[in-house]
Order: structure tokens, then sequence, then C-alpha cells
């Protein structure tokens, strides 16, 4: 039971360094955010963790964090998806967004339905 507890704290804290060496990242130049990118996935493969939204943030053949100077950013309508192209590497990630749109339909859809509920009943 201990050891659980010791492996809960553990993680909390590899997860709040990885957030902590992205924001580094953000705030200084490529060859050092390069070098905190290269860290905060050290941390987080040694922890066990899951990147989750971060994985868009840098490239994944090279680590570089993204910008606006050294990437390309498309969305493609027809695939329905995001595509961010690497300029060091020239590595094309790509990210589905069709959920993203049907999470929006259904908010929408729910609030449609209770403002027409709210209409009938004055």
């Amino acid at each position: 039971m201990a050891y659980k507890r010791d492996e809960e704290k553990f993680k909390g804290l590899a997860e709040e360094r990885t957030e902590i060496l992205f924001w580094l990242a953000k705030a200084n130049t490529e060859e050092v955010a390069k070098g905190y990118v290269k860290s905060a996935i050290r941390i987080a493969k040694f922890c066990n963790l899951r990147l989750g939204n971060k994985k868009a943030l840098f490239c994944r053949q090279c680590q570089t964090f993204f910008n606006s100077e050294n990437s390309k950013v498309r969305l493609n309508s027809k695939k329905k998806r995001t595509e961010i192209l690497c300029l060091r590497c020239g590595y094309k990630r790509f990210y589905g967004y069709e959920r993203e749109q049907k999470e929006k339909r259904k908010k929408k859809n729910i609030l449609e339905s209770g403002e027409q509920l709210r209409n009938k009943f004055k």
C-alpha cells in the first residue's frame, strides 16, 4: 500500500515537471527549447505518463518545439484532420478533429432543444 502512495506522488511530481518544462520551452530559443522537450519526454517515459495534447507541441522525430517559424499547420477539411509539418526535418504529424466537431454539434443541439422547450411552454 505504501508503495502505491509513493508512486502516485511520484507521478504527480513528474506531471508538474513536464508542464514546467513545456512552459519553459515556449519562452526560450529553439536549441534551449529542444533540450527542455527532450528532458520532458524522458521524464514522461520514465514515469509512464501520457503527454496527451502536449504531443502536438513538438516534433516526434527531431524533438523541436513548434512555433510559427519552424512549422506549418494546415486544416484538411476533406480528411477532417489537422496537419503539422516540421520545417527542420520534414516530418508530418496528423490529428483528427472530427470528434471535436461532433462534440460541438451535440452541445449546440442540446442548447437548441432546451430553447425550443422553453419557447413551447411560454
